[in-house]
C-alpha cells in the first residue's frame, strides 16, 4: 500500500497543485499573524521597557530599607548569575534649563546596557555624561549639575554622547542625564531609586533562588517586569496581542474550509481512478487510508513552504511598515519557535481532516456506479437534520458569547463567540443562500434572457452546490468586511477610550495661589489650548472623611477630554460607591464641612472610578485650601518635536513662578497608545491582502467542482444548441449571482463581527454606527461580486471547450 500511496502522489503531482497553495495560503496567513503578532508586542515592549531585554530577574527597591550595594554582593555569589547591572535614577537641577532633569544610569556591563548609542561615544569617566536625543544640549557641551536643593555637585560634567530613544516615550523627556552609578548618587542624594537587572541562567527558577538569597527584596522576572512597565503605558498590552490571536483562529477556519473545498475538487476528478481500483480488489477502506496518507505528504510539504512563506510575508509586511514611518519601531522580526511548530502541525492535521470527508464521500458511491460520470447525489435526510441541528446551537452559542463579550470588554470570550456565529452561519448556508439566491435570480431572469433564467433556475436547483460555491467568497468577504469594520470603528473610537484614561494632559502641582494669574501665564504658551485651577483637599459628611477635587466648572470643561460630570455650584459630583457609602442618591441634599465652615450641597452621580469632584467656590467658602494645582491642555495633533518644545515650557513657565512646582502629566502614555494603535492597524490592514487570495482561490477551486459534477449537463445543453460562449456566459452569470448574494451575506456578517469584536476590545460604548466605513463596505461587495467572476472565468472557459460527445461520455 505503501508503494500504491507513493505512486499516486508522483502520478497527481500535478493536481496536488491547487490544494498545495490553499494550504501553503492558509499556513502562510497563520503563521504571518503569529509572527506579526510577536513582532509587535516585541516592538512595543522594547520602545517602552528596554532596558529588561536579556534580563533574566529583576530586584525591585522595597520598603525593607535593603542597601543596593550589599544585594549586589550578595548575589554575586548565586549559582546561575552571570552578570548583574545596578539602575539608580533621581531627580536633578542643570543650570541654564527651568525644572527638574532626570538623571540615570549607564551600567558598566555592556551584555546589560540597554541603551543604544545615536551619536559620540560612551562616557569613560566620572566628568563625562550622555544625555537623551530630545536634549537640547550637544556633544561637547559643558553641563552644571546641581542637586534639586541647588547644592552644585563636584565640577561640571562634558556631554560626549547621545542615547536614541526613538519610538521610546522618554523622547517626549529631553532632560534626561546619563551617567556612572557614583555620579547619579551624587546628584540625587537621598531622592535616588534604584532596581537591579540579572543576567543569569534557570529561568524563573533564578527568581526563587535569588528571593531566597535576598530576603525581603522584591524579584520578578524580566519578562514580567518589562510586561509592567509596558502596560503603565499602553495598558495592558496582552490585550492587544489577543487581538491578532484572533485572527491566526480565524485563518484556522479558513483554512479547513478551503483545504476541504479543494480536496473535493482533486477527488471528484479521481472517483472513476478509485472505482478502478476497487474492481480489482481494493477495499473501500484501503483507498480512504491512501488517500489520508496522500494528505499527509501534501499537508506537510505544502506547511513547510507555508511557513517560509509566512515568515517573509511578516517580513514585508514589516519592510512596507518601516517605509511608512511606523510609529513604533519593529526593528527585528519575531520568529518563535511555537509559530513554526504550529503552522507544520495546522498544515498536516488540517489537510488530513479535511481530505477525509472528500474521501469518504468518494468511496460512498459503489464500483460499478462510480465508473459512470459522477453527478451530484443529495444529501441524506440524517446528514441534513444533524446539520441544521448544529447550525442553529452555533448561531446561538456564539451570538450569545459574542453579545457578552462585547458588552463586558471581554475579547477572550467574544473571539469563540464569533467563530461559533461564523461556522454556524456557514452550516446553514445550504438553506439561506439558495433561498436568496433564488429570489434575486428570478429578478435578473426577467432582463437576462433565457441564459439568464436557466442560470437562476440552476443556482437554485442545487443547494449543496451553491452553497458550496457561495462559502468560499463568503468566507474572504467576511474576513476582509470585518477587519475593514474593525478597524474602522476602533480608530474612531480610540480617541473618546484614550481621553478617558487621559483626561488631564499635564498638571502642574504645589503653585501657589494657582488662580490668582498663573493658568493665563501658562496658556498664553503656543501649543497650549486651555487651562484651569483645581484645589484638592479632605471633606466630611457625617462621620465619613473623602478626598475631593475643588474645580471651576466652566474652565474644566475646556480643559478636561474625557466628558466627566462636573459640579455647578451648590452641587457635588460623587462616584456612585462614595454616594452608596454616604447612603445618598441623585438629587439628595448632604452637608459637607471643611475646616472652616460647612455647605449644603446637592448630589449629582459621576460615572464609576469618576474623581470626587464640587465647585471651587463652594470649596473656598468651607476650607482655607487655596489651588495649587494647575491642569493643562495641549493642542491636538502635536508632533513628538513640538510635544519636547511645550514641556519645556511648560517646566520654564511653572519654575518662574514657583521653584519648588513639579510638573507631571499622562502626555507619554497618550502618544505611547496612540503609537501603538497606528502599528496595530497597520500591521492588520496588511494581513487583508492574504484573506483576499485565499478567498479567491476557494471560489476558483469551487468553481472547479461545480464544472466537474455538471459535465454531463453541460453536455446535454451543448447538444441541445447551446454555443461555447452560452456555457460560458451560463456559468459566469451563475457566478455573478452567487457572488452578489455571498458578498452581501459577509458583508452583514462582517458588520456584526467587527462592531462586535471592537466594542469586546475598548468597549461597546466607544463604537458609534457613523464610525463603521460604509463607502468601503460598499466597495467590498463589489469587488467581491467582480472576485467571483473573475475567479469563475477559468472553470466556465474549460467547460465551453468540452466537446458535447466527450461530456456526455464523462
Amino acid at each position: 500500500m505503501r508503494h500504491l500511496v507513493l505512486a499516486q502522489a508522483r502520478a497527481h503531482r500535478g493536481r496536488y497543485v491547487a490544494s498545495a497553495l490553499a494550504v501553503v495560503v492558509a499556513v502562510a496567513f497563520v503563521v504571518a499573524t503569529l509572527v506579526l503578532g510577536s513582532t509587535v508586542d516585541s516592538a512595543i515592549t522594547t520602545s517602552t521597557a528596554a532596558q529588561y531585554d536579556g534580563a533574566a530577574a529583576v530586584i525591585t527597591e522595597s520598603d525593607s530599607g535593603l542597601d543596593p550595594d550589599g544585594v549586589l554582593t550578595a548575589i554575586s555569589a548565586v549559582p546561575g548569575v552571570e552578570a548583574s547591572a545596578l539602575d539608580v535614577t533621581g531627580p536633578i537641577k542643570v543650570a541654564g534649563t527651568d525644572g527638574y532633569s532626570t538623571a540615570s544610569t549607564v551600567s558598566g556591563d555592556v551584555s546589560l546596557r540597554w541603551q543604544r548609542l545615536a551619536d559620540g561615544r560612551w562616557p569613560s569617566g566620572p566628568g563625562e555624561v550622555t544625555v537623551g536625543s530630545s536634549s537640547r544640549h550637544a556633544i561637547g557641551d559643558s553641563l552644571a549639575i546641581t542637586d534639586i536643593d541647588g547644592k552644585p555637585a563636584a565640577g561640571d560634567v562634558t556631554v560626549v554622547g547621545t542615547v536614541d530613544l526613538a519610538g521610546s516615550p522618554l523622547a517626549l523627556d529631553s532632560r534626561l542625564v546619563f551617567g556612572d552609578v557614583a555620579q547619579v548618587r551624587a546628584w540625587a542624594g537621598e531622592y535616588t531609586e534604584w532596581e537591579i537587572r540579572v543576567a543569569g541562567r534557570g529561568g524563573s527558577a533564578l527568581t526563587d533562588v535569588l528571593a531566597a538569597a535576598v530576603p525581603g527584596a522584591q524579584v520578578t522576572t524580566g519578562a514580567d517586569r518589562a510586561t509592567a512597565v509596558a502596560g503603565s503605558y499602553v495598558g495592558d498590552i496582552g490585550v492587544l496581542r489577543n487581538v491578532l490571536l484572533c485572527f491566526a483562529a480565524i485563518a484556522v477556519v479558513v483554512a479547513g474550509l478551503v483545504i476541504s473545498n479543494t480536496f473535493a475538487v482533486l477527488l471528484a476528478a479521481r472517483t472513476r481512478e478509485f472505482a478502478l481500483m476497487r474492481c480489482v480488489g481494493v477495499t473501500s477502506a484501503q483507498v480512504r487510508r491512501s488517500v489520508r496518507a496522500e494528505s499527509v505528504i501534501v499537508g506537510f510539504v505544502s506547511a513547510v513552504f507555508g511557513v517560509l512563506a509566512g515568515c517573509g510575508l511578516a517580513a514585508a509586511v514589516v519592510a512596507v511598515a518601516r517605509a511608512a514611518d511606523v510609529p513604533i519601531p519593529l526593528t527585528s522580526i519575531a520568529v518563535t519557535p511555537g509559530a513554526i511548530g504550529l503552522g507544520l502541525l495546522l498544515g498536516t492535521v488540517v489537510t488530513v481532516i479535511a481530505a477525509n470527508g472528500p474521501a469518504r464521500a468518494a468511496t460512498r458511491v459503489s464500483a460499478l456506479a462510480a465508473m459512470h460520470p459522477l453527478e451530484t447525489q443529495p444529501e441524506l435526510v440524517r446528514d441534513t437534520w444533524v446539520r441544521r441541528v448544529c447550525a442553529l446551537l452555533a448561531i446561538a452559542g456564539g451570538a450569545a458569547l459574542l453579545g457578552i463579550g462585547a458588552a463586558v470588554g471581554n475579547v477572550l470570550m467574544a473571539c469563540p463567540g464569533g467563530l461559533m456565529l461564523f461556522v454556524g452561519v456557514i452550516l446553514a448556508s445550504r438553506r439561506i443562500v439558495p433561498a436568496l439566491v433564488g429570489a434575486v435570480g428570478q429578478v435578473l431572469a426577467r432582463f437576462g434572457g433565457p441564459v439568464a433564467a436557466l442560470a437562476a433556475g440552476n443556482a437554485r436547483r442545487n443547494p449543496r452546490r451553491t452553497a458550496s460555491t457561495a462559502t468560499a467568497l463568503f468566507i474572504g468577504v467576511t474576513l476582509t468586511s470585518t477587519i475593514v469594520v474593525g478597524i474602522g470603528t476602533l480608530k474612531a473610537g480610540a480617541p473618546a477610550l484614550i481621553d478617558e484614561n487621559f483626561p488631564v494632559d499635564v498638571a502642574v502641582m504645589s503653585v501657589p495661589d494657582a488662580s490668582d494669574g498663573a493658568v493665563d501665564r501658562f496658556t498664553a504658551l503656543d501649543g497650549l489650548r486651555a487651562g484651569t485651577a483645581v484645589a484638592n483637599t479632605t471633606v466630611g459628611v457625617g462621620e465619613t472623611e473623602f478626598f475631593v477635587t475643588g474645580v471651576d466648572p466652566d474652565s474644566a470643561a475646556q480643559t478636561l477630554r474625557d466628558d466627566v460630570r462636573l459640579p455647578q455650584p451648590g452641587t457635588i459630583a460623587l462616584e456612585p460607591a462614595l454616594a452608596e457609602t454616604l447612603g445618598v442618591r441623585e438629587g439628595e441634599a448632604i452637608t459637607v464641612r471643611g475646616d472652616t465652615g460647612s455647605r449644603e450641597l446637592t448630589v449629582v452621580t459621576a460615572g464609576p472610578g469618576a474623581p470626587d469632584l464640587i465647585a471651587l467656590a463652594d470649596l473656598q467658602a468651607i476650607d482655607s485650601e487655596t489651588a495649587d494645582t494647575v491642569w493643562l491642555r495641549l493642542d491636538d495633533g502635536l508632533t513628538d518635536d513640538r510635544l519636547v518644545a511645550v514641556s519645556d515650557d511648560i517646566a520654564r513657565v511653572a519654575a518662574d513662578i514657583s521653584p519648588g512646582s513639579e510638573v507631571v502629566g499622562a502626555v507619554a502614555n497618550r502618544q505611547m497608545l496612540e503609537k501603538v494603535l497606528d502599528t496595530m492597524l497597520l500591521v492588520v490592514g496588511g494581513l487583508l491582502s492574504i484573506a483576499i487570495l485565499i478567498a479567491l482561490i476557494g471560489v476558483g477551486n469551487t468553481m472547479a467542482l461545480s464544472v466537474i459534477e455538471r459535465r454531463r449537463e453541460t453536455g446535454m445543453l451543448r447538444a441541445l444548441g447551446l454555443s461555447r460562449s452560452g456555457v460560458r456566459s451560463l456559468l459566469v452569470r451563475e457566478g455573478v449571482i452567487i457572488a452578489g448574494v455571498a458578498s452581501v451575506l459577509g458583508v452583514a456578517l462582517g458588520l456584526l463581527l467587527g462592531t462586535a469584536g471592537t466594542a469586546s476590545v475598548i468597549g461597546a460604548g466607544y463604537v458609534t454606527p457613523g464610525a463603521v466605513p460604509w463607502a468601503q463596505l460598499v466597495a467590498i461587495v463589489v469587488a467581491g461580486s467582480v472576485a467571483g467572476v473573475v475567479a469563475s472565468l477559468i472553470p466556465a472557459y474549460r467547460a465551453g471547450r468540452t466537446s458535447p460527445v466527450a461530456a456526455l461520455t464523462g
